[in-house]
């Protein structure tokens, strides 16, 4: 089924689309690589496998197990011991899976990216839409873009788990959204709208989820190839993402349906290896209704369903800052958790108990800091003062922006920062290796 073009874009602006109509295209790799590699696969053995590295992968990546059928690209996961490296020593895999890359093939630099994902259901399923530097940028791995990765906890269901993240050499921002929404039962399209050097903006089908400027990190501005892979979490994983064990399936798919991307208004970014699959066409967005011009994109969005939307309003997203104007509220609530924490209600909103429920992306990514400190948050630590409830929210991520009202709608006190030391980015991925 194709896609439909996202709100502010039409298929003028669409410059790379692969639907798997047919055979896997020689856009793709079927291992994992990167900059720093210099396209190599990494951890190979030799037998044309790839692994990501780390402590917390039960899986070790086969050519075998990437396959398109009836105009999918399938990456199975299954219980086959497999024997591969991993940072440098041979090991014993418990699970033999698939992963695709496009370095050097298909590489971009900022535009708006939408993939239709179906995600393998099971515990330890940890599928992976993810971008890092391509054979066309200037540096090593020292960025990655984390569309999501699926079956993380905490804020929730595994199954209804969005987390995304940004790895820069500023630091790490990023959070666990609980969806409301079972992502293993059936296909989601998941976004970015990437501004080279200005912002980045994640959506599920659609929706808006978070935003990050370069007021919170560095954003990059240079080529990154995408990476899909269907990584399984072992047991070293438990506590902040569902863990292999004996109720996990013999095999576990994830499935790719359609992969566009589309130029940014004015023309801004770059794209490698440029093509549109004629045989599935682009229909037209249905909603949200959108005005574009040359400089902005007047769009009336709506939010999951854990987010407390404001009604009547209309947020308008320019594509030069992706700053989000929320407007005039003309009715709107605040999530109690706000209330809980003492923070006055801001101008043009009420107080209600209806907001973001326990356990909720809300309660998970503004609760206290100590909660963040564990393995699936890359070691983050709070930076400045966390002595009041009001440093706490100052020091939230840039999604608190989208949900309150003032001036500039936009809170700038601070952000998510990464406790580690150089040798960090000497790592491969992000993704999967603990920072230090």
């Amino acid at each position: 089924m194709a896609l439909a073009a996202p709100a502010g874009f039409t298929s003028s602006n669409l410059v790379y689309q692969d639907s798997f109509s047919s055979s896997l295209d020689s856009d793709w790799h079927t291992y994992i690589t990167s900059r720093a590699a210099n396209g190599s696969a990494w951890n190979s053995y030799g037998s044309g496998g790839s692994g990501p590295g780390g402590p917390y992968d039960a899986d070790y990546d086969m050519p075998s197990q990437v396959t398109v059928s009836n105009g999918l690209l399938n990456l199975t996961a299954a219980k086959q011991t497999v024997t591969g490296m991993n940072q440098g020593s041979v090991q014993s895999f418990p699970i033999t899976s698939g992963a695709v890359s496009s370095y050097g093939n298909f590489e971009f630099n900022g535009g708006y990216l939408q993939i239709s994902m179906k995600a393998p259901s099971g515990n330890g399923a940890w599928p992976g839409l993810w971008l890092m530097p391509g054979a066309g940028s200037n540096s090593g791995d020292n960025f990655e873009i984390d569309i999501q990765e699926g079956g993380y906890t905490g804020s929730g269901p595994a199954n209804q788990a969005f987390s995304w993240h940004l790895h820069s050499p500023s630091g790490t921002v990023g959070g666990v959204v609980d969806t409301g929404v079972d992502l293993t039962a059936g296909f989601h399209t998941y976004g970015i709208n990437w501004v080279p050097g200005q912002s980045i903006t994640w959506y599920l089908d659609g929706r808006q989820i978070a935003t990050v400027t370069s007021a919170q990190a560095q954003i990059p501005n240079q080529p990154m190839q995408l990476i899909m892979s269907n990584q399984v979490a072992n047991s070293n994983a438990a506590g902040w993402h569902t863990a292999l064990d004996g109720s996990t399936p013999s095999t576990m798919q994830m499935q790719i349906d359609e992969i566009q991307l589309y130029r940014l208004p004015g023309g801004a970014g770059s794209v490698t290896g440029a093509r549109v699959d004629t045989s599935s066409p682009v229909t037209p967005p249905s909603q949200p209704t959108t005005t574009s011009t040359s400089d902005t994109t007047a769009t009336s969005t709506t939010t999951p369903t854990t987010v407390v939307t404001p009604t009547a309003t209309s947020d308008t997203t320019s594509p030069s800052t992706a700053a989000v104007d929320p407007g005039t509220a003309t009715t709107t609530t605040v999530p109690s958790f706000l209330s809980a924490m003492g923070l006055a209600s801001p101008s043009g909103w009420s107080a209600s108990t209806t907001g973001a429920s326990t356990g909720s992306w809300a309660n998970q990514d503004f609760a206290q800091p100590s909660s963040l400190a564990d393995p699936a948050r890359q070691t983050a630590s709070w930076s400045g003062d966390q002595g009041t409830a009001a440093s706490q929210a100052s020091n939230s991520f840039a999604l608190l922006n989208q949900y309150l009202t003032s001036s500039s709608g936009r809170v700038d006190g601070g952000s998510i920062a990464v406790a580690m030391g150089a040798a960090a980015w000497t790592q491969d991925s992000f993704l999967t290796k603990p920072q230090s």
